[in-house]
């Protein structure tokens, strides 16, 4: 049986940041809930470079709630890069778990801390139990495709021509010019 939320390692390092393992206390009850909106209540769930924007619906009334993931500093980055770079992603997205184990022993954090990850909402206060939810959807949308865990704590990357948001390996659309893009074949 698979399991719904956390079944590959990058999506276990979110997980733990959501559902830390206590020694002491009560439970949190916000999990429970949280996890049961993840499931029934999002409507909408955008990831666009460090923010995660998410339309759900709770108890009648609609929420948007935008997530702000920080970004790993320069020391973390080049770790992440040098490791990844090692490892070959396949097209879906997908990358190995071992990477999760390599990138923590050597002290980058896959996932941030729970409080380092701001809230706002567009009704009113985000609640704790809404951004858990998000999150829980978060860990679901990593389980699917691992790279977007390394592509949420990554800085944005500006394409120097057009202003748009590129990465280092591709041309934004707006750099073409598709009078000389494709070669003249002379026969």
């Amino acid at each position: 049986m698979t399991r719904e939320f956390g079944s590959t390692a990058w999506g276990r390092a979110w997980l733990k940041q959501i559902e830390p393992v206590l020694i002491t206390g009560p439970p949190d009850r916000d999990l429970p809930r949280a996890r049961a909106l993840a499931r029934r209540a999002i409507d909408d769930l955008t990831i666009e470079a460090n923010q995660i924007t998410a339309r759900l619906t709770d108890r009648g009334h609609e929420h948007t709630i935008t997530l702000n993931i920080p970004t790993w500093n320069h020391r973390e980055q080049t770790v992440v890069a040098r490791t990844i770079g090692q490892a070959t992603p396949s097209r879906s997205g997908d990358l190995p778990d071992h990477l999760v184990t390599e990138l923590t022993s050597a002290g980058v954090r896959v996932a941030p801390r729970i409080d380092d990850i701001s809230a706002t909402s567009h009704t009113d206060e985000a609640s704790r139990r809404h951004v858990l939810a998000i999150c829980y959807a978060l860990v679901q949308n990593i389980d699917e495709e691992p790279v977007v865990a390394v592509r949420l704590r990554m800085p944005r990357v500006t394409a120097p021509h057009s202003g748009g948001s590129a990465s280092d390996d591709m041309l934004a659309l707006a750099d073409i010019d598709p009078r000389t893009f494709y070669a003249t074949i002379i026969l």
